[in-house]
């Protein structure tokens, strides 16, 4: 939204909270994130359609959807692999982790949330975690299979990024890109990530060792300046 200069008011929801509040707007539990229009009647459910809503008309150099088929097919292979396939074990490692230590993901979980979804949370917060470990299906085998997937992951990309490219398909920010940044960016703690990601000095030394290696390979250095160059101020966030 912020990249299209469109203003949002952004309202987020502590997990479990989350799935009622989608209901709440006659969605499913996956239906995020949600698009609420003015009128309050029309919606938009997913981060390609609401994209896909603004693309059209915004200036040339502001479209992230590109009209020449093979760019296009090449945007759709990364976003496939980065943010639906990636994405999800970047989920599954760090929840299965994180959720061990409250005070770590406590920001991740409750930053702007209603005061009754942060009361929650504290008092109920062994009862969430039970209740997210089963809705994931997450145990110590699963984050390990989804770090090595990871790490494979980041072997596509650097190798994509070896000849020198700045940017995954054409010569300038696609969707892309966005959804690389946006999906593995939790995996090296991007500054600008915006999503209250835990304290990198709070985290158990193991994960900090894996946040550094990644964040110093060519896709962590990709990752950030996506944001560094690209992540809009957030002023237009009200």
């Amino acid at each position: 939204m912020a990249h299209y200069g469109i203003r949002y008011t952004e309202r987020p929801h502590a997990p479990i909270f989350h799935v009622l509040a989608l209901k709440s707007w006659g969605e499913g539990k996956d239906d995020y994130p949600l698009l609420v229009h003015a009128d309050r009647k029309t919606k938009t459910v997913g981060c390609r359609k609401i994209a896909e809503l603004y693309d059209p008309d915004a200036p040339a150099d502001k479209r992230l959807l590109p009209d020449d088929a093979d760019k296009a097919k090449q945007v759709d292979d990364i976003v496939q692999d980065a943010y639906w396939t990636l994405g999800g074990d970047v989920v599954n490692w760090s929840y299965w982790n994180f959720l061990q230590y409250k005070w770590v993901v406590w920001p991740s979980l409750t930053t702007k949330v209603p005061w009754y979804e942060r009361l929650t949370c504290l008092l109920a917060f062994g009862v969430i975690r039970t209740l997210m470990y089963k809705g994931l299906k997450l145990d110590q085998s699963v984050a390990d299979t989804s770090l090595k997937d990871i790490h494979a992951g980041w072997d596509r990309f650097d190798a994509m990024l070896s000849d020198g490219r700045s940017y995954l398909v054409g010569d300038r920010l696609s969707y892309a890109d966005l959804a690389v940044a946006a999906a593995l960016g939790p995996m090296i703690l991007a500054q600008g990530y915006h999503g209250m990601l835990p304290n990198q000095a709070r985290c158990p030394v193991f994960m900090q060792d894996i946040y550094k290696t990644l964040r110093q390979r060519p896709t962590g250095q990709f990752i950030q300046r996506i944001y560094d160059q690209h992540r809009p101020a957030q002023l237009l966030c009200v």
